[in-house]
């Protein structure tokens, strides 16, 4: 099976800082695959806090999680300091992915994953996928 290669744009307009805890090891004690994506989601949720939006109210859509794909560089071990850079990218009317650089700052920036997560607008109370609103487009830096 092909390797996945994620392009992700070489400037992302947001970036914050998470640790890696004692919880988020698996049993090859480095950071397990899943906590990794429960990263994505935390940076994700506070690039949109900052911009006044959430998951669920974005200028009158929400978001829903359709796909996503990980590029898995390097290992990431207990307490050590992961910086997520978040953008976006491959927008169409009615979805658009999020895309992710994980690096090791205390590592010389070390590369630790590229990654995407693939969302559709969605109105939670008809449970229809909707068009992107343009206000959205521009927030999110489109």
């Amino acid at each position: 099976m092909a390797r996945i290669k994620l392009d992700i744009p070489d400037i992302l307009p947001f970036h914050t800082e998470i640790r890696v805890r004692v919880t988020d090891l698996n049993y090859g004690n480095h950071l397990g695959n899943d906590r990794l994506l429960a990263y994505l989601q935390e940076a994700r949720v506070q690039w949109l806090a900052d911009l006044g939006l959430s998951e669920l109210d974005a200028h009158g859509v929400g978001f829903l999680q359709v796909d996503s794909a990980i590029q898995y560089l390097a290992e990431g071990f207990f307490n050590d300091r992961i910086r997520i850079e978040v953008g976006t990218a491959d927008w169409t009317p009615k979805n658009w992915d999020f895309v992710y650089r994980l690096t090791l700052p205390d590592q010389d920036n070390r590369l630790l994953a590229l990654a995407k997560t693939g969302m559709v607008a969605f109105d939670y109370t008809t449970r229809k996928v909707v068009r992107v609103p343009d206000p959205l487009h521009k927030a999110l830096g489109h």
